[in-house]
């Protein structure tokens, strides 16, 4: 605010909310505001140079196609950068860094469906981004393929090493690359479906090694200590994961098919179904077990998880039972 001579003010009030209003001088520009380098003219934007007309347009995140998976690219070589993104854009989001430091704080910011990376970069090298992404429990779900001039065996084995999904020497054959590209992510989305089954039939079941599958399982064993806390929440959760609320989002998305809160709903639900099979409980007082304080929202929410109230679900069992 101090550097646009802006002002803010807020308004707040106990319980309810804050607004805050922002004033910038734009309409009327005092220009003595202003010192000649700090300003820059709508008029003036077209000499600037190249790439500082393409982050002004909003090329990366902010127009994104929701419909398309998002691919970050990250290559030094300005030429190659833009051979490979012209060749993407059609089927992916492109996200673009020149660096593999740049392009660790981009995927940490914007998480990406996949990445591509030069190995051979400044600030950091694709290996060491590599070896990032595979040991940070924010982005360790990320494919990763890195790209390389060099040819020996040697530094394909030390890339793969990294735990990178696959490995292109260059020159290579750009229809080699997007079909590489189109069947990690679709083996990416076979993986969540199967997670998504599992998480249906055994929430707690999951006797795995990977770290993907590590994270879920603690998730799901953190949802399972708090079933009855009607008070949980996800910002709980994810400080417990010791993630942010967005990289909890994410990942957890991609490997069940659902939001955070839809996933804790289901996992109550499935505990209350649990209970009830047991016929030692009141409606009432599973309700109350699996972290619901609303007897109606619970049997609302039961209703539409297994298309039948508690009660009918519950004669439904013991009818069976009793055949």
């Amino acid at each position: 605010m101090k550097l646009h001579k802006g002002r803010i003010f807020v308004e707040s009030e106990f319980n309810q909310g804050s607004c805050f209003t922002i004033l910038l001088p734009v309409q009327e520009l005092d220009k003595s505001l202003f010192t000649d380098t700090s300003m820059v003219l709508e008029h003036d934007l077209a000499y600037l140079p190249n790439q500082t007309q393409k982050n002004t347009s909003g090329s990366n995140s902010s127009t994104r196609d929701a419909r398309k998976p998002t691919v970050l690219l990250v290559e030094d070589n300005d030429d190659f950068r833009f051979y490979i993104k012209d060749n993407l854009k059609e089927a992916f989001n492109i996200i673009e860094a020149d660096n593999g430091k740049k392009g660790w704080q981009k995927a940490l910011a914007q998480h990406p469906n996949l990445v591509v990376s030069d190995i051979s970069m400044p600030e950091m090298n694709g290996i060491d981004l590599c070896l990032k992404i595979r040991n940070d429990s924010r982005t360790s779900h990320i494919p990763v393929i890195l790209l390389t001039a060099l040819t020996g065996e040697e530094q394909q084995i030390k890339g793969l090493e990294t735990g990178a999904t696959d490995y292109m020497t260059k020159p290579f054959n750009f229809e080699i690359l997007l079909s590489k590209i189109k069947n990690i992510l679709s083996q990416q989305e076979y993986m969540r479906k199967t997670y998504q089954k599992q998480v249906d039939a055994k929430p707690t079941e999951m006797h795995v090694d990977s770290p993907d599958k590590l994270f879920i399982k603690k998730v799901l064993l953190l949802i399972d200590n708090n079933i009855a806390n009607p008070n949980f929440s996800v910002e709980e959760l994810s400080d417990d994961m010791c993630v942010s609320r967005y990289t909890l989002y994410k990942k957890i998305l991609m490997m069940t098919g659902k939001t955070p809160n839809e996933l804790v709903r289901q996992m109550r639900l499935k505990r209350a179904a649990q209970l009830l099979e047991t016929g030692h409980l009141t409606i009432s007082q599973i309700g109350h077990k699996v972290g619901f304080k609303s007897q109606k929202y619970f049997v609302k929410a039961f209703k539409a998880e297994f298309d039948t109230i508690p009660s009918r679900y519950a004669e439904r069992v013991h009818s069976v039972d009793g055949q």
